[in-house]
């Protein structure tokens, strides 16, 4: 049975009508698809950008602290050494040309005479939470005072044993002097008297 001519007109709008409506429907996904990779790649991002902030924040912090224990290891050093005086004290410049780091110094007597438990706390000061950092350095340390009597009472004392036996060994030299003296005068009385003989 043959078709008529608009029966094939109709089926062929049929199918293109199909054609466009599938086309359509594939556009529709591929959108949808960029919209969710858009999604994913901004997200990404941002966890991305996040790690490298906590990096940046990390490495600051740790350069901070790695000059708080220096400077605390110094002031300590210089404490003990006498270089600085064994007393507490608050916000200590520590840099004369960076007034941000301070030192909280607290000295207490330790368990034995002279021996004093001393705690140095660097302070970084800063505007933001970055830059604000802390360290505790706690040592028992002899009063450096203490020590220096200690040593120069060491060297009197060996310097009064020195002049000591210097004066016990000069004393004892004349007197072996004058004893071979008397010995010469006697051999001089033996020969006058052989000379008299004759």
């Amino acid at each position: 049975m043959t078709r008529s001519p608009p029966d094939q007109i109709r089926r062929r709008m049929a199918t293109s009508h199909c054609g466009i409506v599938s086309g359509a429907r594939n556009a529709g996904i591929s959108l949808f698809e960029v919209v969710l990779a858009l999604v994913i790649l901004v997200t990404s991002l941002a966890a991305i950008g996040q790690l490298i902030s906590s990096g940046g924040r990390g490495a600051v912090k740790s350069r901070l602290l790695t000059q708080a224990v220096f400077l605390a290891e110094s002031k300590m050093a210089e404490m003990a050494s006498g270089a600085a005086p064994l007393a507490s004290g608050d916000n200590e410049q520590l840099l004369s040309d960076d007034p941000t780091w301070v030192a909280n110094i607290s000295v207490s007597s330790g368990p034995q005479t002279d021996l004093y438990i001393v705690t140095v706390e660097v302070v970084h000061q800063a505007n933001s939470s970055l830059g604000s950092v802390s360290f505790d350095l706690t040592r028992m340390l002899r009063d450096p005072g203490s020590l220096i009597a200690e040593r120069i009472a060491e060297q009197e004392r060996q310097a009064a044993e020195e002049a000591e036996a210097m004066q016990s060994s000069s004393a004892s030299t004349p007197t072996s002097g004058v004893g071979g003296g008397a010995s010469g005068g006697g051999g001089t009385a033996s020969g006058s008297g052989t000379g008299g003989g004759r």
